[in-house]
């Protein structure tokens, strides 16, 4: 009797371990932005996923709203706005959300599709085990002005107001600089790296010139 009991008491300390919620996490495939020499011309997108294991994140947004920022390397904010919950619209059996105003849309849609080495797992809260906790996002942000200049490595963040923020770094960035516009394309792996110092001796300076010839001697002076 004593063993079944022990044995209950395993059991309440697995479930209870079992319910302890799973943080969302932010997966980013690529973020590009483009940074223009004209006011309110800026613009940027970001693709990836998002891992909702519990489903609690991703519904939330219909009903409160999305915030969006994107960082720079020097931990400073480019752009960021937010979309109220009127912006956002739901979609059916909880398969996803779809925000947007003029300019910028954010469409974040359930996907067996996952990024590689993820593993697919069934959301806690569905009844079916067939729900995958992935979503697969897109935003595209037009008609910005950016607030900073764009460096690597390139930040985003997605937050719900009371639930948090999630977010991801993106390390291998490609920066481009037209004459009006510099363009940085971020996607994830290790960052390019910076060229090595040149190991080459440089060149001895040139000798110094010949000392100039002396002058010639002074005429002899005129006979008496």
């Amino acid at each position: 009797m004593r063993r079944a009991r022990s044995l209950f008491a395993l059991g309440i300390t697995f479930a209870l371990a079992a319910a302890e919620p799973i943080e969302p996490t932010l997966i980013l495939t690529s973020i590009k932005a483009i940074d223009v020499d004209r006011a309110n011309k800026d613009k940027w997108s970001v693709k990836g996923y998002i891992n909702d294991p519990d489903g609690d994140f991703v519904p939330a947004i219909g009903g409160l709203g999305l915030s969006t920022t994107l960082v720079n390397g020097a931990t400073d904010i480019v752009n960021d706005l937010t979309f109220d919950a009127n912006d956002c619209n739901e979609l059916k059996n909880d398969e996803g959300v779809i925000c947007k105003t003029t300019g910028t849309r954010v469409s974040i849609k359930r996907t067996n599709r996952v990024p590689k080495d993820a593993t697919i797992e069934a959301q806690r809260n569905r009844n079916t085990t067939s729900a995958s906790s992935y979503y697969r996002f897109t935003g595209v942000f037009r008609r910005q002005e950016f607030d900073s200049t764009l460096a690597s490595p390139l930040t985003a963040v997605f937050g719900i107001d009371g639930s948090g923020e999630i977010g991801d770094t993106t390390y291998k960035c490609k920066k481009r600089e037209g004459a009006r516009a510099t363009k940085l394309l971020c996607t994830p792996g290790a960052a390019y790296p910076t060229p090595a110092p040149s190991t080459t001796p440089p060149p001895p300076p040139p000798p110094p010139p010949p000392p100039p010839p002396p002058p010639p001697p002074p005429p002899p002076p005129p006979p008496p």
